[in-house]
Order: C-alpha cells, then structure tokens, then sequence
C-alpha cells in the first residue's frame, strides 16, 4: 500500500487553474461548484493525483481511465491486463492524502486541531471508545479510523458510526504523517509506505 500526502495551504485556485484542463469536463464543473477556494484547491489537485498515480500503475493514458463503481459509489479501476486497482482519497484544510493498492484500502485524514463539538462526539463514539477517549486527539484517531474502515468496504459513513468500535477494526491504524492524523484501513496498513509530495513535482508531470 503506497500513500501520498500533498500540503495545500498557502496555495490559491488561481495560481493552479490552468490545469482545470487536464481534467474531464465533468470533473471540471464539480470543482467549480465547490464553495471556497480552498475547497476548489484539494478537490483539483486530488483529481490530478489520482489521474496521475493511476495513469502510471496501470499504463492507461490519463484521457482513457474509465472508473467502474461498486454497490455503494466506491470507484475502482482495471488495469490493461484485467488487474484490479484500488484506491482511496481524503482531505481536509491544508492537505489531500491518496492512497493506493491491489487490495481493498480505505484512507481519512484530519487536522490535529479540528474542534469537535459534543454533537458530533455523542453521534460517533460507542460507549466502550468513550470510555478511552480523553482528548481531542483521541477522538480524531477514532474518527479517522472509522472513516478509513468504512471507506475500505466501500460504504462511507452511510451507517451508525457507533456501530463500528475503533478499537477493534481489523488492520486499521491511526498515524501521524506531516502534521496530520491520518486513518489507514487495508492489508498491510500498519507498514504502509507514506510519502509527502511537493505540489511542484505533481504538477511538472502535467507538463504545462
């Protein structure tokens, strides 16, 4: 399992528009739709991650991946020679994490200083994870994993967070990577290879 981890603070959807071409028109108008600039920022540069890292596992050109999708909305891709490629995507202000594999993988990433109101503490956590959560960086390590879990069966947090308990989830970890908490669900989660990419090399493979 391989993981990138793009920082995208201090970085403006202007100084990065023109590579809006690089994307499917479809894609094109979902990132414009977002709200904020930097909402638009990890949405362009995850889209480019993905084509990018893809195009270079499978040997498919950039403009000729066609995603396939599971029962739940779960996108995945076959290689030229009928190979599955999985991958996972997350973000949050100031950074977009990818993470990729022959198997089945799920990845979340958080801000360590997100403050979590009682609401969302309530929704999410089981009795038994209450009881060892202290902190606000306790909490985020159980978000993250649940996330990364649920998204590795490709059902998203479409059901009662309550019901999956952190501390029980089979090869899922929590880390901390460049300033961030970071979820990873999959086999071989726990000696995943996590890389921090610059912006600047992602973006000379596009060659503009």
């Amino acid at each position: 399992m391989d993981i990138y981890l793009i920082k995208t603070d201090n970085i403006t959807f202007d100084s990065i528009s023109e590579y809006m071409n690089c994307v499917t028109e479809m894609r094109q108008a979902v990132i414009a739709r977002r709200a904020g600039d930097g909402a638009k920022v990890n949405s362009l540069i995850s889209e480019l991650l993905v084509l990018s890292e893809i195009s270079r596992r499978t040997g498919i050109a950039q403009d000729r991946i066609k995603f396939r999708k599971g029962p739940y909305g779960k996108p995945y891709i076959k290689n030229k020679n009928g190979e599955w490629l999985e991958f996972s995507l997350s973000h949050t202000d100031g950074a977009v994490i990818a993470a990729f594999s022959d198997e089945e993988l799920g990845v979340d990433i958080e801000r360590p200083d997100r403050r979590v109101s009682d609401a969302l503490y309530n929704r999410v956590l089981c009795e038994e994870e209450r009881f060892h959560t202290t902190s606000n960086a306790d909490f985020l390590r159980a978000w993250v994993k649940k996330e990364a879990f649920l998204k590795r069966l490709g059902v998203g947090i479409t059901r009662d967070l309550r019901g999956v308990n952190s501390l029980e989830l089979p090869d899922t970890v929590a880390e901390n990577f460049c300033g961030f908490i970071v979820g990873i669900s999959g086999k071989g989660a726990a000696d995943a290879q996590m890389t921090e990419l610059p912006l600047e090399a992602l973006l000379k493979k596009y060659g503009i």
